[in-house]
């Protein structure tokens, strides 16, 4: 994936849009209308590398519609995909001191952002101490999603987080339990190789617990916490 520009600058969001995201829920409206004329809407294509791990961001930004991706990269050039974030999340709330960014964005579709230099956002959260309640409570909340993701990545091998993974993202589909999933997509999830998650899914099929083919992973039976 090849990092790419933002496409040009739009206008600035309404209050109505900063309405419709939970950080700014506790503004009223002529609070979030003057708080919109300090953002500018950026807008990024499906594909672009957002921010690599190790940039110093100028900008906070608050997704107004499509979905990003977090995730690592090592020096060979393997990924990582950690959580995603859709509209009303925002990104990088972990530069607000001046740090670099310790994990990459990518725009998993076509991403609108409200941008904020990162000085603006620090004077509108003493200005709003509400709003800096708000985003530390968010950035808490993800913290826990974070932690949660590592230890799974850290305490279990990979055939508990593969099937962990599969139970996680099946649903119902005539009657069966199916999880929409590629080899590849499953070893960037779970920090393993295309192969070894094919040698995986092939020992759960010979037992008769899964049936996979082409991106699709159904689930028969339950496979054991073990194998």
């Amino acid at each position: 994936m090849t990092r790419r520009q933002p496409l040009p600058r739009t206008a600035r969001p309404s209050g109505s849009e900063l309405a419709a995201i939970p950080l700014f829920a506790a503004l009223g409206p002529r609070e979030r209308a003057a708080a919109a004329r300090r953002f500018v809407v950026r807008r990024f294509a499906k594909g672009t590398v957002i921010a690599n791990e190790g940039d110093r961001l100028d900008l906070f930004n608050v997704i107004l519609a499509g979905r990003i991706q977090w995730f690592w990269r090592d020096d060979a050039g393997h990924r990582l995909n950690l959580a995603a974030e859709g509209p009303g999340g925002h990104f990088a709330d972990v530069t607000l001191g001046g740090e670099p960014i310790l994990l990459s964005v990518a725009a998993l579709e076509d991403v609108r952002v409200a941008s904020i230099p990162i000085d603006e956002l620090r004077k509108l959260l003493l200005r709003h101490p509400e709003l800096a309640v708000e985003l530390l409570l968010q950035v808490i909340g993800r913290l826990r999603r974070l932690l949660r993701t590592t230890r799974t990545l850290t305490m279990d091998d990979v055939y508990a987080r593969v099937v962990k993974l599969l139970l996680a993202r099946a649903v119902q589909a005539d009657g069966k339990l199916v999880a929409e999933l590629s080899h590849a997509e499953i070893g960037r999830r779970v920090g393993a190789s295309r192969e070894m998650v094919g040698r995986l899914l092939r020992d759960l099929g010979r037992g008769g617990y899964i049936a996979a083919r082409r991106g699709r992973v159904t689930i028969l039976r339950k496979p054991p916490p073990r194998w």
